[in-house]
C-alpha cells in the first residue's frame, strides 16, 4: 500500500521547499509557530495535491535573518550577510518602526508622529517576528514596541536587536501595560530601553518624538 504523505514528509515537494517539521527545526521554533508565520504571510508556502504545506527555503532564510537565528541554518542554507542600509539618510529622514498588534493603538501613534515632523518615515509591524524582518531590511533609527505579542514578543525583539552588531544601537521605546514586576519576571529590559505605560498620552509621545528628532542629526 502506498504511504500517505504527512505534513512532516517531503513527498511531492518541489526543489527549494521543505515540510513544516524541517522548517521548525531549521528556525528553532515549534511547528505551530511555523504555521502561524505561514498564515501571516511571513513564510512562502506551496501545497501538495493532498493539501499539505511545504515551506520555501528562501523565505526560511529571510525569517532566520530577521529573527537573528542565522546560526540555526545549515551551512549550505546560510545567505550572504546583507550590507545594510546606512543610518545617514537623504534629507535627514528618520526611520521609525512601530510594533503593535492593536491596530487602533498603532494608528493613534502614527497620527501623533505624522503631526510632529516631516522627517519621519514610519513603518509598521504587528509582531516581533515581522518586526525583525523589517529591521533587517530597513534598519530603523527608532523602534517603538509593545511587549506582549504572538508568536514572538517584544522581549525577543529587543534581545535580538541588542545582540546584532548592525542593529545594537537602534533606539527602543517600549509602550506596554505590563508592570515593573511583570517585566522583571520575564527577564527585564536593558537600562537603555525607555518604558512608557499604556494608555499612552498623545502629549507624552509627542514630547518624546520632538526630543528624538531634535537630537537625531
Amino acid at each position: 500500500m502506498e504511504k500517505k504523505p504527512t505534513d512532516d514528509t517531503r513527498l511531492d515537494a518541489p526543489d527549494g521547499f521543505v515540510g513544516t517539521k524541517e522548517a521548525s527545526q531549521i528556525l528553532g521554533v515549534s511547528i505551530s509557530t511555523v504555521q502561524k508565520m505561514a498564515d501571516a504571510g511571513m513564510l512562502r508556502i506551496w501545497r501538495t495535491g493532498g493539501g499539505h504545506r511545504r515551506i520555501a527555503v528562501d523565505s526560511i532564510q529571510a525569517a532566520a535573518s530577521g529573527m537573528g537565528n542565522l546560526e540555526t541554518l545549515p551551512g549550505h542554507l546560510r545567505p550572504m550577510a546583507p550590507a545594510g542600509i546606512p543610518r545617514k539618510r537623504p534629507g535627514g529622514m528618520i526611520r521609525v518602526l512601530i510594533v503593535e498588534d492593536n491596530l487602533v493603538a498603532a494608528r493613534a501613534m502614527i497620527k501623533v508622529l505624522n503631526s510632529r515632523s516631516a522627517r519621519l518615515e514610519i513603518l509598521e509591524a504587528r509582531d516581533a517576528a515581522s518586526a525583525l524582518l523589517k529591521c533587517a531590511e530597513f534598519d530603523p533609527d527608532l523602534v517603538i514596541t509593545d511587549l506582549v505579542m504572538e508568536p514572538f514578543d517584544g522581549f525577543h525583539l529587543i534581545r535580538v536587536l541588542r545582540s546584532s552588531e548592525r542593529l545594537a544601537d537602534t533606539a527602543v521605546l517600549v509602550v506596554t501595560g505590563l508592570s515593573d514586576d511583570e517585566i522583571r519576571a520575564r527577564g527585564g529590559l536593558g537600562e537603555d530601553v525607555l518604558v512608557y505605560r499604556k494608555p499612552l498620552a498623545n502629549e507624552r509621545l509627542a514630547g518624546f518624538i520632538d526630543a528624538f528628532v531634535r537630537f537625531h542629526r
